[in-house]
């Protein structure tokens, strides 16, 4: 995830968040599902966020390739929902990752990121969250998990 302002046009950082949070959904998937298909049997979770869902000032390229990753799930689980395949989307508010430390917009970071202002997420918190999709009964579809810091709702 990168702060990044529009206006003061990162390409390096916004081709990084299309190769991974994009292209990188797409390989992964692409990986997997023959062999879902050929099981009829199966289940893909993606890690979309919060800002799948709404857009956030100074993270308009990342949001975009959340929502990219939102509706590419929802189209598999239309497509595939006779399959016996299950597509989860895990949307996380702020985590604590190493993330933040690459953005090179600083201007954007200062402006927008609040997460300094509130306890976030811890990994395992996220974990938690994949483990439970997972560990459903078959017939049970869970969609969407969406996972925030208590004082930082949507």
């Amino acid at each position: 995830m990168y702060y990044t302002l529009m206006k003061n046009i990162h390409w390096d950082e916004w081709d990084r968040q299309l190769d991974i949070n994009c292209k990188g959904v797409m390989n992964g998937i692409g990986a997997v599902l023959p062999g879902m298909l050929k099981r009829s049997k199966g289940h893909i979770i993606n890690m979309s966020s919060d800002a799948g869902r709404r857009g956030f000032a100074g993270l308009a390229v990342y949001s975009g390739t959340k929502f990219f990753v939102e509706g590419l799930s929802q189209g598999m689980r239309c497509e595939l929902a006779d399959s016996g395949i299950r597509i989860t989307c895990i949307q996380p508010g702020d985590v604590k990752t190493e993330l933040g430390a690459n953005n090179t917009d600083q201007q954007a970071q200062s402006q927008y990121d609040g997460s300094s202002n509130v306890k976030i997420l811890d990994p395992d918190d996220i974990g938690r969250a994949v483990v439970y999709a997972a560990s459903q009964p078959d017939h049970v579809g869970v969609n969407e998990i969406l996972i925030e810091p208590r004082e930082a709702p949507i």
